[in-house]
């Protein structure tokens, strides 16, 4: 793949519509106000494809089967209600105000669909899937299905070849491995906030939410562009998992704490579970949403805020699977209080003090793990011993360096007891 492009001459831009335009997947949004029994069928099957379980052709083929009776100006109409990535309408004005073309792509979408969101933001050229229809209504089956990306390689060729197109340089920005043809055969490869499997076929990675990022990319690296950062946003969230070290520390003083904090983590989340709902249908519950939005993360407040619930598995099965079952109280407390504060605050260190990036995770700082590592070290002394200290905060220090696909609320909490629960079983060093 010619991954060199003249910034001089014009592009022709491909994008790639769920994860990159829309925050979200334009099915979920269409499935939650299908009713709870399609969503949940819909959340099923979303979480084998997820699982690579099951494959994604078969996961479209399944998921309009859902939407068999579906009209058609209805699903336009809820194509005019997605939710956007930031900055996707000013950073299409900048590249239609300096000539290039932007088409939009769609392996999941239908093409009536994605060529009402191009009308919306002033794009030139759509292509999304072919439904069949019976009175304007979804018969549940596709007309043509070809999940692999190949079919927006084809869509582009013939844009190419239909409008004489042949001078553009052709740009591929997405998020996913479904894309994989539609990067080998772009002159420039963009991955935005892509998956493992993207960034190995990308020239360049673009983490931040905000679709503006992506210019000095296309146009020129001269070309500045204001991308804000919510960063009271940032910190907040931080301060507020930090805040919830209480629970641990709680937890390991006294037993009788124990069912009282189980029952508040659970209707908290039933909480947090109802909140999401009802904002979906554009209902805002006092207090309690804004709590959640302020929970969520920077690329989650413009769709479905999911972090909380994977903060409150991180804290809960910790406790529940090493603390109650297992009887390792200060294993449990401790990897718990290392993610909590390490977690938080080589966060908020990174942010203000970070210059130095690691090369395998450039989201992250050696300032940010080394301000995070010493107060987790710290506070853990409140528990256990100085070694016992040493040993977890290092440990999910390091793991919370690590690249995972697992969400780290929950990964690191878990992967970090499991280890001091090894080091302990082999008699390297007993937690106390």
């Amino acid at each position: 793949m010619d991954c060199m492009v003249k910034f001089g001459r014009r592009k022709l831009i491909a994008f790639d519509v769920d994860g990159t335009i829309i925050n979200g997947f334009w099915l979920s949004r269409v499935m939650a106000r299908l009713g709870l029994l399609r969503a949940f069928v819909f959340g099923v099957l979303g979480v084998l494809y997820e699982a690579r379980i099951m494959e994604v052709a078969s996961f479209m083929r399944y998921s309009y089967r859902l939407l068999r009776g579906a009209p058609r100006d209805w699903l336009i109409r809820m194509t005019d209600q997605v939710y956007l990535h930031r900055g996707v309408q000013k950073a299409f004005k900048i590249l239609r105000d300096q000539n290039h073309i932007i088409v939009l792509l769609s392996s999941g979408i239908p093409d009536f669909a994605v060529a009402r969101l191009a009308k919306n933001l002033g794009a030139h050229f759509a292509s999304g899937i072919r439904v069949e229809l019976e009175d304007n209504r979804l018969t549940g089956h596709i007309a043509a299905l070809d999940c692999r990306g190949q079919t927006k390689v084809d869509a582009i060729q013939e844009i190419i070849d239909t409008h004489q197109l042949t001078e553009y340089e052709t740009v591929a920005v997405a998020n996913d491995r479904n894309n994989v043809p539609l990067f080998e055969f772009a002159q420039l490869a963009i991955g935005f906030r892509p998956d493992q499997v993207a960034r190995r076929y990308v020239r360049v990675v673009v983490t931040t939410p905000d679709l503006r990022a992506l210019i000095p990319y296309i146009t020129s690296p001269s070309v500045q562009v204001n991308v804000p950062r919510r960063l009271g946003q940032e910190i907040l969230r931080q301060l507020l998992h930090a805040s919830a070290v209480l629970i641990p520390l709680l937890w390991s003083w006294d037993s009788s704490w124990h069912l009282p904090i189980y029952s508040f983590i659970g209707g908290l989340t039933l909480l947090f579970i109802l909140s999401e709902v009802l904002r979906s249908y554009g209902i805002q519950i006092p207090l309690i949403s804004k709590m959640v939005l302020a929970a969520g993360r920077e690329d989650e407040i413009d769709s479905y805020v999911l972090s909380p619930l994977y903060f409150a598995a991180g804290v809960t099965v910790p406790l529940l699977l090493f603390g109650t079952l297992l009887q390792l109280t200060h294993i449990a407390a401790a990897c718990i209080i290392a993610f909590l504060i390490g977690d938080a605050f080589s966060t908020i260190g990174g942010i203000f003090l970070g210059r130095h990036h690691y090369p395998f995770n450039p989201q992250k700082t050696i300032e940010g793990t080394l301000i995070g590592f010493s107060l987790a070290f710290l506070v853990l002394l409140l528990i256990v011993s100085p070694i016992a200290a040493l040993f977890a905060a290092l440990i999910a220090a390091i793991i919370e360096l690590l690249p995972l696909r697992l969400d780290d609320n929950l990964a690191v909490p878990l992967i970090t007891a499991t280890i001091l629960t090894l080091i302990q079983f082999l008699g390297i060093y007993y937690f106390i």
